[in-house]
């Protein structure tokens, strides 16, 4: 596996801005066809209470824009300073081109700015750092990375196993060059897994037809459309609990770090269930790596390890000097983990979208 070592980059802000809508497991189980033991096992097993989604037509872009917004507001970066806008989504405006080109337009950024998007999900905030801290490594001063998804779009309606997990979520991060101290990075790839998650329809391989917008039912009686996300739960499982203790493991001795050197070590929040499983497996509690964030919010893709820290450690980040484990897990099938330290950052609570926030 790739193991990579950065002493320029350091990240300054995280700002996350969650949908306007709130969807209660109760009320949405109905549509699903879910009786109350269902539901109830749900809530105990997994963690379901509710998720944030967007109302109709509001995209990722219009998230991460929010929450890049409140970084200007914040005065510790100017526009006309920033070099580089990288998006990680599965949902982006257009097939093209990048929206980070048209973010950079919509946020005012100079047109000698650095914009690109990458395709990424679950593990997706790992891989946006590591991009953003490779071009800042390579001679950058800054980099603006936003990462989300509205999961919305590919979830759906009548899919009891993936749509109730799943949330709307949008955030920027802000790295620059002033970093005294070194970050660590492992990532990995397995593609042979990649039917685990996957949305069959709308890419070149299965253009999108009529077809796409039937709704069939699986060998489970799940039914879903090809153009809605697939998720083989069981498989998607395994593979986490198979390989995310062993990459804790491994990101902690390439760093040279001991579990009790690490004030936080914020995952991918797929759900509780895996959440809690990882932490018995790797003798952590729930005070350094937290697990509540799908409960509260629902599965946030991309954007669910920024999401942890603004929902739940926005006062640790904001007044405290850290050391944390960030660690991502999932579609791919892909997976990557880092060890970075970040001293008082503008951190604040997670914002809900408004219309209003919009330039």
């Amino acid at each position: 596996m790739p193991k990579l070592i950065f002493n320029k980059p350091k990240i300054k802000s995280i700002v996350t801005t969650v949908g306007d809508q709130v969807i209660d497991i109760d009320e949405e189980s109905k549509t699903m066809g879910l009786d109350s033991f269902s539901v109830a096992r749900l809530k105990k097993t997994i963690g379901l209470k509710q998720r944030r989604v967007v109302s109709k037509g509001v995209c990722t872009s219009d998230l991460c824009v929010q929450s890049a917004e409140k970084i200007f507001e914040s005065s510790i970066i100017s526009r006309k300073e920033i070099e580089c806008v990288l998006l990680v989504t599965q949902t982006s405006d257009y097939i093209a081109p990048s929206s980070a080109i048209i973010i950079q337009d919509r946020l005012g950024l100079p047109i000698t700015t650095l914009a690109y998007d990458i395709n990424l999900g679950c593990s997706g905030f790992i891989i946006g750092l590591l991009n953003a801290f490779s071009l800042i490594e390579s001679g950058l001063k800054n980099c603006l990375l936003l990462v989300g998804d509205v999961s919305s779009n590919f979830s759906g309606e009548r899919d009891r196993i993936f749509t109730p997990l799943m949330g709307d979520a949008g955030s920027a991060i802000l790295i620059d060059n002033t970093s005294n101290l070194p970050s660590h990075f492992i990532t990995g790839s397995d593609g042979s897994g990649s039917e685990h998650l996957i949305i069959p329809s709308g890419g070149s391989r299965n253009p999108f037809s009529n077809e796409s917008l039937i709704l069939k039912p699986d060998k489970d009686g799940v039914c879903r459309t090809s153009s809605d996300m697939y998720m083989n739960g069981a498989e998607v499982f395994n593979f986490t609990i198979k390989r995310v203790p062993v990459l804790i493991d491994d990101i902690l001795e390439f760093s040279a770090f001991a579990k009790e050197d690490i004030d936080f070590f914020v995952l991918h929040q797929a759900n509780q269930y895996i959440l809690k499983n990882i932490s018995k497996r790797l003798g952590l509690n729930d005070e350094v790596l937290p697990n509540k964030t799908q409960t509260e919010y629902g599965n946030q893709n991309s954007a669910s390890i920024p999401g942890t820290i603004n929902a739940y450690l926005s006062e640790n980040f904001s007044n405290s000097k850290l050391t944390s484990v960030f660690a991502g897990f999932g579609i791919g099938l892909s997976w990557g983990a880092c060890v970075t330290s970040t001293d008082s950052i503008f951190c604040p609570k997670v914002m809900e979208y408004s219309i209003n926030n919009e330039k």
